[in-house]
């Protein structure tokens, strides 16, 4: 399955390579669980499986489509501005399912699914945007677990255990600079002293810079290539860092 909606420096692209890097385990857990792409990626269930994201409206697209996903198969999903700016300023919903569609809805048809800026959607065809939302079966594969919108120190500390794997794609420095999303700042100091002291295994990735392999340096660092894409429908080729207290 491919993730539930699109996000700046999603993992579609490489997610198959990191779910290869991904060790035996009883505990999964995605701290920033974002568009999920590595999540809904991987074939097999763990034991115990939780994904967290302190985005209120993602928390919500994870926990209202875990509850009813499978409703929205008939809904309308193509792109028209004067919808959009109605969804954007809502904010009260008469049903768990309303707010369910604003936000599904907004992803689509926002940049880079920011759920601010209208840009029609580019991921399923006009003729039938929304499709591979209401077909994939979301709703079926997220039951059983557990979805929060928590800070991510308190959840890797919650779940933290040495048959727990922790996959971590936090905010990029980028995504700080250029505000992607409301939720877009990190103290990767503050990550990396909690990372040395859990007893479980975690992978993390972030961009390329200087600072981070400072921070990071004495855990097990490579480099990944990824493909970007740019606001002008071109693609611009990046490294990123992938960091890891284990060996694989």
């Amino acid at each position: 399955m491919r993730g539930i909606i699109g996000r700046t420096g999603g993992k579609t692209k490489i997610k198959k390579k990191i779910i290869d890097l991904i060790p035996p385990h009883k505990t999964f857990v995605e701290a920033f669980v974002g568009g999920g792409s590595v999540f809904f990626g991987r074939k097999d269930r763990s034991e115990v499986e939780v994904v967290n994201d302190k985005d209120p409206d993602i928390f919500h697209i994870y926990k209202d489509t875990q509850e009813l996903g499978d409703q929205l198969k008939n809904t309308d999903f193509r792109a028209n501005k004067t919808k959009f700016e109605r969804f954007k300023k809502q904010t009260k919903f008469k049903s768990n399912k309303e707010r369910l569609q604003r936000n599904i809805y907004l992803s689509l048809n926002s940049f880079r699914s920011d759920r601010k800026s209208f840009n029609p959607s580019k991921r399923d065809s006009q003729k039938n945007p929304g499709k591979s939302f209401r077909e994939s079966g979301y709703q079926e594969r997220l039951k059983g677990v557990k979805i929060l919108n928590q800070d991510y120190d308190k959840v890797i500390k919650r779940f933290d255990a040495p048959d727990t794997f922790f996959y971590l794609d936090p905010p990029y420095s980028r995504a700080e600079a250029n505000k992607d999303y409301t939720f877009s700042t990190i103290d990767i100091e503050d990550l990396n002293k909690l990372l040395r002291g859990i007893k479980g295994k975690f992978l993390l990735s972030y961009d390329d810079t200087p600072a981070a392999r400072k921070v990071f340096k004495g855990f097990k660092i490579s480099t990944i290539k990824t493909q970007y894409e740019l606001g002008d429908g071109n693609k611009k080729e990046v490294k990123e860092l992938l960091i890891s207290n284990y060996r694989k």
